[in-house]
């Protein structure tokens, strides 16, 4: 099995890839969706979170997502707290997830993850590929989005303001204000290389 990691901030297109590569057959592995599992099942988690934040992010027994984004968003020492205590979860149900992945036969998985490359990491990946976009087709996705406002837009995007620095490490990096078919088409272009490279090497 392949593995693919998608890299980039809020707005940049990672989903939308992801679903292309669906399309294709791959398996996605959303991260932000594990975290939401996480802050709702993971008692280790939310103990964590309360005792950092305190009882004003709980609602009804459970941690606010909008109480606790409106906290670390505004603070970079607050959201590194925050991410201290919840990627090392989410990276290790990933990682549970793509064992069940290569049980069953997955030939590509996908693994959507912003912080990719600014996290450890306890499973191996082929391909990152990190993308980028102008700040302004940022600010537009995600006002379409509906799900926040453009103070909280803004805010959430300040706090990844740095995240470019890790772009290094990855394999491919894609700017997606490009045409959606050209971003496809190179996406294309190099998961192909990477299946093609896999195919060699299961023929030698």
């Amino acid at each position: 099995m392949k593995v693919i990691g998608l890299a980039g901030g809020s707005g940049t297109g990672k989903s939308t890839i992801a679903a292309h590569l669906v399309e294709r057959g791959a398996v996605h592995i959303d991260a932000d969706r594990v975290a939401h599992e996480v802050l709702l099942e993971d008692e280790g988690v939310i103990r964590a979170i309360r005792e950092r934040f305190g009882d004003g992010v709980m609602t009804g027994g459970l941690i606010d997502r909008v109480k606790l984004g409106k906290i670390v968003f505004g603070d970079r020492k607050d959201l590194d707290a925050l991410n201290a205590i919840v990627h090392p979860a989410v990276m290790e149900v990933c990682r549970l997830k793509l064992e069940e992945c290569e049980a069953s036969g997955v030939a590509l998985a996908i693994v959507d993850a912003a912080l990719l490359l600014e996290v450890s990491i306890p499973f191996d990946i082929d391909l990152v590929i990190a993308l980028r976009v102008s700040r302004d087709e940022q600010v537009k996705r995600l006002l379409a989005k509906g799900w926040a406002t453009r103070p909280e837009i803004d805010a959430r995007l300040e706090s990844q303001r740095d995240l470019e620095r890790s772009y290094a490490s990855a394999d491919v990096v894609l700017d997606t204000t490009k045409p959606l078919a050209h971003v496809l088409a190179e996406v294309d272009r190099v998961v192909d290389a990477l299946l093609a490279e896999d195919s060699s090497e299961q023929n030698d």
